[in-house]
């Protein structure tokens, strides 16, 4: 056996068998379905961590990307190359508002790492960067230190300090509040922060749209307004992280194009690549950009990926996928509260597009999350075929997602919402 292998707290081969998706072996894949090492076809409601929008292996990509390979797989970014020059124009025609430049790098952490930079760059007077409690930015140590919540954290020494603020949370609104005005609440404790509760200036705050890891969390139009109100009013940079929200994934193109709200920068990843690496941002034509070497990574413009980021996003327009997110996800969150009548797990459902999920809570009225039963849907869903997302997130894991990709069918759908019904009620009648 290889030596890192023999490590007792190394990662191990397991059988799939036992129902853990962590342990099996994938080999192929295909649409929105995988294959593991023994044939076993799974429908794939996670789209690889939300990334395969597209459909995975799509032959429009697959062929893009050997054509690059078969010119140029690697140019230093002092070069532009065809792809990149491509992929830009493209982004420009498609970018919401005025978010006209861009930068690239793989993977969505350095996207956010990029982001934080250029609004330094821009304020550089200002010391503060604020997040919202239940953000998640990313495994960087930058990012990590943005996103909450990492138990035992033993990176601290060395990360930045963030500022995190309340957030609106429709399910669980403050001190029994509505919406509406728990919304208002929260945007009055931001103001309170940015006039009170920091030393040296805010240059930057950066939220999710919809929080993605901390919980699915929409938050209501009503504070995203205002975020953006209060960041113009207090000439701070506002940053959009759209890394599992753009390229379809809501519905629309980019969910600040779902809300009408334009930031100074936004963040973008997953999706765009086609199952290839890729992220980045889009900035504002009002905002200063880098000078030479403040941002510049070796393999940041990946020519081949670049070219796979091409023909997905061709794709996803002429597929028309921005609309089948929004039919297959209306017809999943419908079926979802049809269930609910049935199910007394599901304590709450979430959209849009197909960025769903269900809530499991042990009672409706005190919504206690039924972490247990989330992990029995997310086994038993394996063994049935189906692989199920789960927020396991330390220790959040009351979410089911099914976030498949976005050229699912409406088969494929059903199936997955059938398979999940049974489980619930699996589980709900043998509760041990």
């Amino acid at each position: 056996m290889n030596a890192s292998l023999s490590n007792k707290n190394a990662f191990l081969i397991h059988d799939p068998r036992d129902g853990d998706p962590s342990k099996i072996t994938l080999v192929r894949a295909r649409g929105a379905s995988v294959w593991d090492d023994e044939g076993r076809e799974y429908l794939d409601c996670t789209s690889q961590a939300w990334s395969n929008n597209l459909g995975a292996n799509d032959p429009r990509v697959v062929e893009a990307a050997i054509a690059q390979m078969r010119e140029i797989t690697h140019a230093r970014p002092n070069f532009n190359t065809l792809p990149l020059l491509a992929l830009s124009a493209k982004l420009r025609e498609i970018a919401p508002g005025d978010l006209k430049r861009m930068g690239y790098c793989l993977h969505g952490s350095l996207a956010v790492e990029m982001a934080l930079k250029l609004a330094f760059k821009n304020q550089p007077q200002r010391h503060n960067v604020i997040v919202l409690q239940d953000a998640y930015h990313g495994r960087s140590l930058t990012t990590m230190a943005a996103s909450w919540p990492h138990p035992n954290n033993p990176f601290l020494a060395i990360q930045p300090r963030f500022t995190r603020v309340p957030h609106p949370d429709p399910y669980r609104p403050r001190l029994g509040l509505d919406v509406e005005k728990d919304s208002a609440l929260c945007l009055q404790l931001l103001e309170d922060t940015i006039q009170k509760g920091v030393d040296g200036g805010v240059a930057a705050i950066m939220l999710e749209p919809i929080l993605g890891n901390g919980g699915h969390i929409v938050l209501p139009r009503s504070f995203l307004g205002g975020v953006r109100e209060i960041c113009t009013r207090h000439d701070i940079v506002l940053i959009w992280d759209e890394i599992q929200t753009c390229f379809g994934r809501t519905g629309a193109m980019f969910a600040a194009d779902l809300y009408g709200i334009v930031p100074d920068i936004m963040t973008f990843g997953k999706g765009i690549g086609g199952g290839f690496p890729l992220a980045g941002i889009l900035a504002s034509d009002r905002l200063t950009g880098f000078s030479g070497g403040e941002d510049a990574l070796t393999f940041g413009q990946f020519p081949v990926a670049m070219a796979a980021a091409v023909a997905t996003l061709d794709a996803i327009v002429a597929d028309d996928l921005c609309r089948n997110a929004r039919e297959m996800g209306e017809y999943a969150t419908g079926r979802l509260h049809e269930m609910m009548n049935r199910r007394r797990l599901i304590g709450d459902v979430r959209g849009p597009g197909l960025f769903v999920s269900l809530e499991l809570v042990t009672d409706r009225k005190t919504k206690e999350p039924a972490t247990a039963a989330a992990a029995a849907v997310y086994r038993l869903g394996v063994q049935k075929g189906v692989l199920f997302g789960e927020n396991r997130y330390a220790g959040l894991g009351n979410l089911i997602k099914i976030k498949p990709p976005l050229d699912v069918t409406r088969a494929q759908m059903s199936h997955a919402l059938d398979v999940l019904d049974e489980v619930l009620g699996t589980i709900e009648a043998n509760p041990a």
